[in-house]
């Protein structure tokens, strides 16, 4: 026979741990083990940090159904909390059982939630409702400072509601979990349109400017979005629903770069929730290219790399197989042995449309300098380069050629 449950015992538990350098796992185990119950610890997005139970993810459907079940559970005690509740927690009894559901706070900041479930009729009355949420509480208390002492908090102080849906954006299934009705109605909520999405990245990384930067970036832009994964900021700006509006983002995003020395590659505007992580992927696409062909710039716009972020998409499928790729190799040749710019002034003339005139002037040389190179460029290729079907498949080739280098150099 089991002995009487004592939350005495709880306490030992945690300290003993906490004075031993125990990690999360453990912890989790042991508490779960004591209380027979199921536990399961989740970051502020929903991602699963710890659980008791052993069979979790060994059946990839059970472990999806299970996903969405702690995203509405969390979805729900968010929902609840904004409504200021008097209680921290929440006690929901369930057809499988009574489950409680606490925050885990870090220096005031919520950085995850813990779901202690005591299945029914386990532990014959040896486990009370009003022990569960003392055992849960306790728990929650230990994990905040293993969070803190092992750094799984991310110390900024936009609101939980905020950086659970922008954690599901940025390093989740958005449309698997709009399919959850709780995700769904805070996502109707809060998620207005029009969009546009931002990538943050230090030029030098410094995690307390990262920090730093993700807070005046939410003090500027209250309808924003905002995550933190591996050294990036990620910003989804919400209500962008007047060129006004939209017109505040573009001085915020450079407000930040300038101050904290980062790089951030931007959407133009949209209207489809659905289209965040294609568009989360280009302006990222957009950011690297950036840094590299342009590093004096601080603000990389997708559309200004539109042709780019394209062509790194295909450089890796077509590699050497480009459009006179041995001719354009011979023209980079020809500039390194005798010192011309037949290469870059090649690019500029297709850039500029085949425009003799504004390529001269970018290029700040004489128009009869220009047409002298664009001779040498035709006979060292031994192409047409004003047909139209050639200019247009040189460029995409040149572009293609610098792509693979900045794919393979990222």
């Amino acid at each position: 026979m089991r002995e009487e449950f004592d939350i005495n015992v709880c306490y030992k538990k945690v300290f003993e741990m906490l004075g031993n350098e125990g990690t999360i796992e453990k912890m989790v185990c042991d508490i779960a083990g004591y209380t027979d119950t199921r536990i399961v610890v989740v970051d502020i997005g929903g991602k699963i940090l710890s659980s008791s139970d052993e069979n979790w993810d060994m059946e990839p459907a059970l472990g999806r159904r299970q996903s969405e079940a702690i995203l509405g559970l969390i979805a729900g005690y968010i929902e609840t909390q904004e409504e200021e509740a008097p209680e921290d927690f929440v006690l929901l009894e369930e057809e499988e059982g009574l489950k409680a559901i606490r925050r885990i706070v870090v220096k005031g900041n919520t950085e995850g939630f813990s779901i202690m479930e005591l299945p029914s009729g386990q532990g014959n009355g040896r486990v009370t409702r009003q022990s569960l949420c003392q055992a849960n509480d306790i728990l929650c208390q230990a994990l905040g400072m293993l969070m803190e002492r092992y750094g799984h908090q991310v110390y900024y102080h936009a609101s939980a509601l905020r950086r659970m849906i922008a954690r599901s954006l940025f390093d989740g299934d958005t449309e698997n979990g709009l399919e959850i009705k709780e995700i769904r109605s805070m996502y109707d909520t809060y998620v207005l349109p029009r969009f546009v999405v931002a990538v943050l990245e230090m030029r030098e990384y410094n995690m307390l400017k990262i920090q730093k930067a993700a807070n005046s970036l939410a003090d500027e832009y209250s309808d924003s979005f905002i995550y933190i994964k591996d050294g990036r900021i990620y910003v989804l700006f919400s209500g962008v629903h007047t060129k006004e509006t939209e017109k505040r983002i573009a001085p915020v995003l450079e407000g930040i770069c300038r101050m904290y020395d980062f790089c951030c590659g931007v959407s133009e505007a949209f209207e489809d929730i659905g289209l965040v992580e294609k568009k989360h992927f280009m302006v990222s696409r957009a950011l690297e290219i950036g840094q590299v062909s342009d590093p004096e710039r601080r603000i990389y716009p997708e559309y200004d790399y539109y042709i780019q972020i394209v062509c790194s998409c295909a450089a890796a499928c077509i590699g050497r197989a480009r459009y006179l790729e041995k001719e354009l190799l011979e023209l980079k040749g020809e500039d390194q042995m005798k010192g011309t710019c037949f290469y870059n002034t090649l690019k500029e003339y297709l850039l500029n449309g085949n425009n003799v005139s504004m390529t001269s002037k970018k290029l700040f040389i004489h128009r009869n300098t220009m047409i002298y190179r664009l001779g040498k460029i035709n006979e060292i290729l031994g192409v047409d380069i004003n047909a139209p079907e050639v200019s247009h498949r040189l460029l995409l080739s040149m572009i293609l050629q610098e792509a693979d280098k900045i794919v393979h150099s990222a």
